[in-house]
């Protein structure tokens, strides 16, 4: 079987089909950039997913609530970060759920969001290609 790289998914009204062939051609940030593209369709779907089991919408009030709109100084970054952490944050994640194990499914979902708007989340797929296309030129 020849290197390839291929995912799809058929749920519901939802389908999505990413794929390369790879060859000794292939960069290897072609194909980080692939996987970065299969990522992000993912994570934009994990959250309408979840929203039957989970009150994602109000969790979403929830961490508009403790992080400020705009662009934030370090010292207000951190003290995000602290309330994340603290046992008020807990309490406050306990009026949605008495359950202890969904619980921790609501705090990662949390702590993913607040990140999230902190704009501390993962690499981009639109770093990369700004990174390659800027490499591109150099080369070029």
């Amino acid at each position: 079987m020849d290197d390839h790289i291929t995912f799809s998914a058929k749920y519901k009204s939802w389908i999505t089909v990413k794929k390369t062939k790879v060859d000794e051609n292939t960069d290897d940030l072609d194909v980080a950039r692939l996987l970065f593209s299969v990522r992000e369709t993912v994570n934009n779907k994990i959250y309408p997913f979840l929203e039957e089991e989970f009150n994602v919408s109000a969790l979403e009030e929830k961490v508009d609530e403790m992080v400020p709109s705009g662009k934030l100084k370090g010292e207000e970054v951190t003290d995000v970060i602290k309330a994340l952490r603290s046992p008020k944050t807990t309490r406050m994640l306990k009026e949605f759920t008495t359950d202890k194990n969904k619980l921790e499914v609501y705090k990662g979902l949390f702590s993913e969001l607040v990140l999230r708007k902190l704009s501390m989340n993962m690499v981009s797929i639109k770093a990369l290609d700004k990174y390659m296309n800027a490499k591109n030129r150099r080369l070029g």
